[in-house]
């Protein structure tokens, strides 16, 4: 890699905007930017990227990689202190914006379409710029002004306390493993469409005594117009047929296959096909959604965790922000939720051992007291009985 340089201007506002090549996606385009992507002297990300860019305008890949990033970003966190462990309010605000989740968003990106780099363009709102993936290389420390190019800056040192990065230096996240799915899937769309344009439609013919090339050309216009309209006047002579498709169930052999596709997609996304489709079990299901909730979702938490603790809370102390990194600790809520009914259970075994205050109660169950009871009144059924009143 040549011709690197420092700045100290903001890396986003100097990159060239470029054309993204989004034409026709081929097995052999995706197999020739993965050897550009990993090439030893000089890598180039940006067919890669492209191509990325280009494929995930799928709604089933759309649906899945939503879920996965909602797993993480509809979970609760805290800013704790690393003593105590008590959650600080006014610290877990900080990062209860907007900025902190349109940069958990972007960091979410990188299980995708891997390594990923993001700038501070504005310290006081702690906003944040994507730098984008196709201009860099992560294993060069480099960004390239001009994709393609060899001209760029290196974001080695210089940066500490302006760049954030996300995930490995070499990785290209699972789209790189999905790219052939997502291209045979659209050429099978587009088959089928080439299909259903050719045979979905029924055939119209006609038989006629007249041999004149005029009343033939005539006739084809007619029955072209009978295609369009389902009306036509003919000559006294014609006999029109309409041969309707008996092609049977021909089209499953697209549908079948797009299903296998979408199948096959969601297990590396988001653990299994049952969370988001129609599944034949319900505990199958139940599993699926495990896999993505206690493995897949936890091992994103996990970097997002490491990834604020380690680079956003220093970045944001040095800036002035009331967050220390020798003293607060970013924590995602990972405690599970208990049903009403399960929660009940625990309060009425503790009722009989201390004394709960009455407004708590009521508050908790939604329940209006207005004195407690010495003796309980336990209706049919006993505590079971109880309990089942709140489920």
């Amino acid at each position: 890699m040549a011709q690197k340089k420092k700045t100290g201007g903001d890396i986003t506002l100097q990159i060239i905007q470029q054309f993204k090549d989004r034409s026709r996606a081929q097995i052999d385009r995706w197999r020739q930017a993965l050897d550009a992507a990993n090439a030893i002297e000089s890598p180039q990300t940006h067919l890669l990227q492209d191509l990325y860019d280009n494929l995930e305008a799928d709604g089933h890949l759309t649906a899945q990689t939503r879920l996965r990033k909602a797993a993480t970003t509809g979970c609760g966190f805290s800013i704790v202190n690393r003593k105590t462990g008590k959650a600080d309010i006014e610290k877990t605000e900080l990062f209860n914006a907007e900025w902190f989740y349109n940069w958990m968003d972007d960091a979410l990106d990188s299980v995708f379409k891997g390594y990923t780099v993001m700038e501070l363009t504005d310290p006081d709102t702690m906003e944040f710029a994507l730098i984008p993936r196709r201009n860099l290389i992560g294993r060069k420390d480099f960004v390239l002004l001009e994709a393609g190019q060899d001209r760029g800056i290196d974001i080695s040192a210089g940066y500490e306390n302006r760049l954030v990065a996300v995930g490995k230096k070499t990785d290209f996240g699972i789209m790189q493993h999905l790219c052939g799915l997502l291209i045979w899937k659209r050429n099978a769309q587009q088959s089928w469409a080439e299909f259903t344009e050719r045979f979905g439609m029924p055939l119209i013919s006609a038989t006629t005594s007249k041999t004149s090339p005029a009343d033939v050309k005539k006739l084809d216009a007619m029955l072209a117009a009978l295609g369009e309209s389902a009306r036509a006047v003919l000559p006294e002579g014609t006999t029109v047929k309409i041969d309707p498709f008996t092609g049977g169930d021909s089209y499953r052999v697209f549908d079948a296959q797009i299903e296998r596709i979408n199948e096959e997609m969601s297990k590396p996304i988001v653990g299994g096909s049952m969370i988001t489709d129609d599944g034949s079990s319900r505990s199958q299901s139940e599993v699926h959604e495990r896999n993505l909730d206690d493995k897949l979702a936890e091992t994103d938490r996990r970097m997002i965790q490491f990834t604020v603790n380690n680079q956003i809370i220093p970045i944001m102390r040095h800036w002035g922000w009331n967050v220390n990194p020798e003293s607060d600790k970013f924590l995602f809520d990972t405690s599970f939720e208990l049903s009403l009914g399960e929660h009940w259970n625990i309060v009425d075994r503790v009722w009989e051992r201390a004394e709960i205050p009455a407004e708590w109660i009521s508050k908790t169950f939604n329940v209006p007291i207005e004195k407690m009871r010495e003796t309980p009144l336990m209706p049919a059924g006993g505590r079971e009985g109880m309990a089942a009143n709140f489920r």
